[in-house]
């Protein structure tokens, strides 16, 4: 289950907790700061909480953006369809290997990192060793 939580703090009086101050942060606008993010508390069991976590998080903070620019440049081919997916993989890669790094490093190599998502005993499946195939 996913609930929404939304945390702010504003204090009228300092509450001796470091800051020597009271939390009053006005803000341009002389209104008050608005803070906005999200927090997602996931609730289940010790035992399988790093299968939802794990893998949720990744999700969460490397969701892709979408970037959109005109056409006609260079690598736009007029009259010609468009490569809309692509992959260099033969397979998918296991749920708990996770693609680290991918980058141009020497003139015609790449630096290929994949990392293993789950420690040791965190997961019964998640924490199972993996075989990649790069061939």
């Amino acid at each position: 289950n996913r609930h929404p939580l939304q945390v702010h703090r504003r204090l009228l009086y300092d509450d001796n907790r470091g800051v020597g101050e009271p939390l009053v942060e006005l803000g341009a606008d002389r209104q008050g700061l608005v803070v906005r993010g999200r927090h997602l508390l996931l609730l289940d069991t010790v035992e399988s909480a790093a299968d939802q976590h794990r893998l949720l998080a990744q999700e969460l903070f490397m969701a892709p953006y979408v970037v959109l620019a005109p056409g006609g440049g260079p690598s736009y081919r007029h009259g010609q369809p468009s490569l809309r997916q692509f992959s260099a993989l033969r397979r998918e890669l296991p749920p708990n290997v996770h693609l680290l790094t991918l980058t141009p490093w020497d003139a015609g190599t790449l630096l290929l990192r994949l990392e293993h998502q789950f420690e040791r005993g965190e997961s019964v499946n998640g924490s199972q060793p993996v075989t990649v195939d790069l061939l």
